[in-house]
């Protein structure tokens, strides 16, 4: 490592409940690096499938980022959820995502994890990776696994020093920004594309056409 790199790190390790962790280091719970918001109950009567509102995102949304269903209602115990934000699914299977959709409801059964302040973000994600798989791989269901906030109070995570996580921020959280911004890139692409390609295939619409509309799209 660079001096400069290496000059952050102890020159020692002590033991921990996780084992052997770096001098000066210490284990907490998940808390001690970010804060957990629980979506909120909303009414399905009142969803809508026309745009009328905003999107709600739930755990069939994780893997599109394309939420299906919308809502006008206001849940007092609503959380938002924009681009970049953790969220987790808390049915059947549990994964770490990095948002890359429009800004949305977070509903019921689904959880965010919101860093605090001088945490990087890329920390949070990766770090709770371990004890997401770790719960999925273990519990038993008749039909589906849950995860639950007793389940979360008990994830342990190693916090490093002030220092160390303020570089790492530099350089980790650059790159999950770029994550982000591809990934809503692309679904901006995969949207044209979808629209385009079939006019453009059965003649009803010329390539000076599509092009002009790309343009005014983005």
């Amino acid at each position: 490592l660079p001096k400069e790199i290496a000059d952050l790190f102890p020159d020692s390790f002590e033991d921990s409940e996780l084992g052997p962790i770096p001098k000066g280091w210490k284990v907490g719970s998940v808390y001690g690096l970010a804060s957990v918001e629980y979506g909120a109950p909303f009414k399905s009567k009142l969803f809508n499938t026309d745009g009328l509102g905003l999107p709600l995102i739930r755990i069939r949304d994780l893997k599109t980022h394309s939420p299906q269903n919308y809502t006008e209602e206001k849940h007092p115990k609503g959380t938002l959820v924009f681009p970049g934000d953790i969220i987790v699914g808390m049915d059947g299977e549990f994964r770490a995502v990095l948002w890359q959709g429009e800004i949305g409801w977070l509903n019921q059964r689904v959880c965010m994890f919101k860093p605090l302040e001088n945490v990087p973000k890329a920390y949070v994600y990766y770090g709770l990776q371990k004890h997401l798989d770790f719960f999925e791989k273990t519990k038993t269901g008749t039909t589906v696994i849950h995860l639950g906030k007793g389940d979360i109070d008990s994830f342990k995570m190693i916090i490093p020093a002030i220092e160390v996580m303020s570089r790492f921020s530099k350089i980790a959280d650059k790159c999950i920004k770029k994550i982000v911004e591809n990934g809503m890139q692309n679904r901006i692409l995969s949207s044209l594309r979808d629209t385009l390609l079939p006019q453009l295939i059965s003649g009803k619409l010329r390539v000076p056409d599509a092009k002009k509309f790309i343009e005014e799209t983005l």
